[in-house]
């Protein structure tokens, strides 16, 4: 059993963009053992609060602390093995292959002009096994369908060795498949290698069946942070989206589910 200990916290947290606020006074402590969904909206402010987290916005107001030691006093190579993050859709100028992109996992640990070691080349080939894509490392970026390339990117990020995982719609643009293959994977890190991870999800259900707690967030502000049952209620629901929405029960899992309770009969009335 590991102890839990807290490995981020997040004190009065404020971000503008050009005078108008995108997150409002966020408060937050996530401990080593946590598996966090962060749902809401378009534009409540989830994508931004991640990019604070990783040091890429800066300029906010409130604290970051990640396992104890204040963001803005950590070095940025220092930051990159303690944090990995997967963005929706990264662009790349080079066309790079599966096994030299995985490998980059590695460069937060170089020193200056240190070319990578054939223990770290090994140790990334392993990877590629584990993760059974190994049959695409000699492919090209370019070549790779939706569910191949987010493998890669997840490869990447877990190449870097770091106890946090960031990842902003880690199953955008895949099918029921590939999004229930990339979460069960998620899990398994979460539950055998003790790795913190959160994930932005637009996918509420699919957040709801994986995550052991949620983040919700609706115009820049803290809705709910608590364990999945608790945080999902049908209240907080209707409020957010403004529809007529139902929590019930997964029949298989006994996990909260969101459904939209659509009538076309009150339509026509």
């Amino acid at each position: 059993m590991i102890s839990s200990i807290k490995i981020l916290e997040i004190l009065e947290l404020n971000y503008f963009f050009d005078k108008k606020p995108v997150l409002k006074n966020i408060n937050i402590e996530v401990t080593n053992n946590d598996f966090v969904g962060l749902i809401g909206p378009n534009g409540a402010g989830k994508s931004t609060l991640l990019k604070c987290i990783t040091g890429y916005l800066q300029n906010y107001s409130g604290k970051i602390f990640i396992s104890a030691k204040a963001l803005q006093d950590i070095e940025p190579k220092e930051r990159a093995r303690m944090i990995a993050v997967v963005v929706q859709q990264p662009q790349f100028e080079f066309d790079f292959t599966v096994r030299d992109m995985v490998l980059m996992g590695k460069f937060p640990y170089l020193e200056f002009w240190e070319n990578y070691t054939s223990q770290q080349e090994r140790e990334t080939d392993k990877l590629l096994e584990k993760l059974n894509i190994e049959h695409i490392a000699d492919r090209h970026l370019s070549e790779l369908s939706g569910g191949e390339f987010q493998m890669v990117m997840i490869a990447r990020a877990l190449n870097q060795n770091t106890p946090i995982l960031l990842f902003d719609e880690p199953a955008s643009h895949l099918d029921i498949h590939h999004q229930i293959e990339i979460f069960q994977l998620l899990k398994k890190l979460n539950q055998e290698e003790h790795k913190t991870i959160i994930a932005v999800s637009h996918n509420i259900n699919l957040a709801a069946e994986f995550c052991d707690k949620i983040i919700i967030l609706n115009n820049g502000e803290l809705v709910n942070f608590d364990s999945t049952d608790q945080a999902l209620t049908q209240q907080a629901m209707k409020n957010i989206f403004s529809v007529p929405i139902e929590v019930v029960k997964n029949p298989f899992t006994g996990k909260p589910n969101v459904l939209y309770n659509y009538s076309p009969e009150k339509d026509e009335k």
